[in-house]
C-alpha cells in the first residue's frame, strides 16, 4: 500500500490511445453513473468513479496520456474499471501497467473475459 498505479498505451512499441479527454470523461460518466470529473482538462483530469458503494480516485494525465490512481484495497475494483474503460475506448491498443514502486511494464490482457487481467493485476 502507499503507491500509485499507472497506465498507458505500450509507447515503448509504438502504440497510442485513439481516444481524446473528453471521450475518456464521457466514457466514465456514461459506465458509472453519478461519477465525479474535476481538475483541468488540458493537464491532470481528476476522476471519482462511482462503484457500488465505494469512490474509487483516478487521474488522467493529459500531456503523457497516463492513467493513474493509488493503490488501495481490493486492488480487483480499479483493475476491473481499467479494463472496461479500455475494453471500451481502446480494446486492440497494446497497454501496459506499472507501478510506482517497481516501474516494471507489465502487459494488460483486454481480452473480453476481465478476470485474467484482475488475477495478474490484483494478485
Amino acid at each position: 500500500m502507499g503507491s500509485s498505479f499507472f497506465i498507458s498505451a505500450d509507447q515503448q512499441n509504438g502504440a497510442s490511445w485513439p481516444f481524446s479527454t473528453e471521450q475518456l470523461t464521457e466514457a466514465v460518466t456514461r459506465l458509472w453513473p453519478g461519477s465525479a470529473i474535476g481538475g483541468t482538462p488540458d493537464d491532470v483530469l481528476e476522476m471519482d468513479i462511482h462503484v457500488d458503494d465505494r469512490t474509487l480516485h483516478f487521474a488522467w494525465q493529459v500531456e503523457y496520456q497516463v492513467l493513474l490512481f493509488p493503490d488501495q484495497e481490493p486492488l480487483s475494483e480499479p483493475a476491473r474499471i481499467v479494463h472496461r474503460l479500455l475494453r471500451e475506448l481502446a480494446p486492440d491498443v497494446p497497454a501496459v501497467w506499472w507501478s510506482e514502486s517497481d516501474g516494471t511494464l507489465e502487459p494488460i490482457d483486454l481480452s473480453p473475459d476481465p478476470e485474467p487481467f484482475i488475477r495478474e493485476f490484483a494478485g
